[in-house]
This record gives structure tokens, sequence and C-alpha cells, in this order.
């Protein structure tokens, strides 16, 4: 027997004596938990959605729904450590971003667009206005005086041929305009969903025009947001919620009744006032184009001090398109 031969078998003797190496059990990975901070609108359906299909555990992630009372107080709650992630407006955060707070774009939320527009302005079926130079020293409702609705209508009255600065903007709560406008204390009024589909449906109004035209025909109007410094620090959970928001995003456009009882729970409305009226588009993805035009009417609109390259914004993985 060669020397080498006579290794094998020694080395394979021992080996068989040895006591069996047992694999010890890998714990689980316990979900990162997500604080998820939303106003009570239709945008927020996609979210919902998969949080009720268990989505967000599928990617190791728990889901808390935190409401929050206005769009307003969602960006210093998220600042200040309430949150993880918020969903609101694009306006509020380009103009915080472009005075220093340091935020990201997480993915898209709704899309504006104008053949399903969402925010409507509307007169009396009766009334003398017929077009934007109409509106020169009108008053009209608001839900606040200095919100993107109220600057893209001075835009709309300005872009058709008025002067925007002479309307009278009158901040009123949203269930308030259709009675002021048959009272005649107000000339016309921004209605959004459902108020405008509720209006339109008794005859007693009219649509005058689409405000937010005046910004573009098809822009990215609210996103999911979060702190620089977490996007910084949770790479995982960032790309895994985008893959679960891009999911439910698809399944949702596509499914609008599989929302209906979800936003009525969430929003406090009847599920048959949310069927019949105009649902927020989820955006998928959204190009440079439709987050540049909202941020280039910000700034001619004053609502931000500077410009800024919108891309600072946009956290790794946002979807873009085009």
């Amino acid at each position: 027997m060669t020397p080498d031969r006579r290794r094998f078998l020694q080395l394979t003797a021992a080996a068989a004596g040895a006591p069996l190496l047992r694999a010890t059990p890998v714990a689980a990975a316990a979900p990162q938990l997500l604080r998820v901070l939303m106003i009570k609108t239709d945008g927020v359906k996609t979210l919902l959605w998969a949080q009720q299909q268990q989505l967000f555990e599928k990617h190791g992630l728990t889901v808390n729904v935190v409401p929050m009372q206005s769009g307003a107080a969602t960006l210093p709650a998220l600042i200040g450590g309430s949150g993880e992630i918020g969903a609101g407006s694009l306006f509020p955060m380009f103009a915080a971003f472009a005075r220093g707070i340091p935020l990201k774009l997480v993915a898209p939320a709704s899309l504006y667009l104008s053949d399903h527009a969402d925010s409507l302005l509307l007169v009396r079926s009766d009334s003398p206005i017929r077009s934007a130079r109409d509106l020169n020293g009108k008053i009209i409702g608001v839900d606040s005086l200095n919100d993107v609705y109220t600057l893209a209508t001075k835009a709309w009255v300005d872009q058709g041929g008025g002067d925007g600065s002479s309307v009278k903007p009158v901040e009123l709560p949203a269930a308030e305009d259709l009675p002021a406008l048959e009272a005649g204390r107000i000339d016309a009024g921004i209605f959004k969903t459902p108020f405008g589909s509720i209006a339109l449906d008794t005859g007693k109004v009219r649509l005058l025009g689409k405000p937010l035209d005046a910004i573009a025909p098809s822009f990215l109007l609210s996103a999911w947001v979060a702190t620089a410094d977490f996007v910084a620090k949770n790479a995982s959970a960032v790309s895994e919620f985008q893959s679960v928001m891009a999911d439910a995003g698809r399944y949702t456009n596509g499914h609008e009744d599989a929302t209906v009882d979800l936003i009525a729970t969430f929003t406090g409305q009847d599920p048959a006032q949310v069927r019949s009226s105009v649902r927020a588009t989820t955006a998928i993805t959204c190009s440079l184009a439709q987050l540049q035009q909202p941020l280039d009417f910000a700034y001619k609109y004053q609502l931000i001090p500077k410009q800024f390259d919108v891309r600072e914004m946009l956290a790794p993985g946002f979807p873009l398109s085009g």
C-alpha cells in the first residue's frame, strides 16, 4: 500500500469517528419598522392596499400608518423623527429643500393628469363668468390662501388673459364651498375630490377650468419622502419600499374598486362617494420633466426662494422614466 493510500484511509477513518456537527438554525431577521405619515386623501390608497395584502412583510418591512391632519404638519413631523417616510404634495418638499432641509424623494405618489383632474374651478350654472379674464377682481373660495391650488388659479387667470393678482381668495372649509357659491358669497370655488363630483351632480354649478393645468397638463403632484439621513442609513429598506409601491401601484391603478373600502375607512367617507369620485392616479414612474415643471412653477410664483436641480432631491432607486 502506498503512503498516500495509507494516509487517505487514516483520514477517512478519523472522520467517520468524529462527532456529527449539526447546523445551528439562524434566526430570521426581524422586519424593519417604518412609520409612514399620511394625510387622509385618495392618493395613499396604494400604500393602504399594500399593507392590507401584507406585501411589506414579504419584503422584510412592517409599516405602521400614522394619519396626519394636514400636509403642512407632515414634513415637520418627519424631520422631527415622528416617522421614517411621509407622503404629501411636492411643493412643501421643494420649499423645505430650497431652504436647506435635507430631504429625498423616495418614490412618486400621485400624478396630475389634465384629462383626469381631481381639482376643478367651478362657478354657478347661471354665472356670467365664462372665461379666465371674467375672474378679474372676483372672490374665489379656496382651502388655503397660499397653497399651490390658489397660486395655480391665479396663474391660470394670467394665462387666460386676465389679471391673477386681482383675484380675491377667501379661505373656506371644502364642505362649505358649494353653499357659499349658491348663496353668492363667492364667485367661483376650487373644488377637490370628492366635493367637485358632488357639486357637479347637483346641476347647480358648471366647470370653468382646471387650475393645475397652469403648471402642466401632466406632472408629479405628490411623492413619498424621507430625510437624507434615513435614506443614507437604510438603503435596503428604501429599496424594498420602492419595490412594494411600484408593484402595488400597477395593481391598484387597474383595480380601483379594490381600494374603495380602504379609502372610505381611512378618510371617513361614504364608500359610494369614494366610488363615484375622480380617483387619484398613482405614478409608477415619472420623467424629469414631470418633476422639473412643478419646480419651475414653484420658483416663478415664489413658493421657493431659489432654483435648484431637482435630481439633487432624488433618493437612489427613484423610478425615473424617459
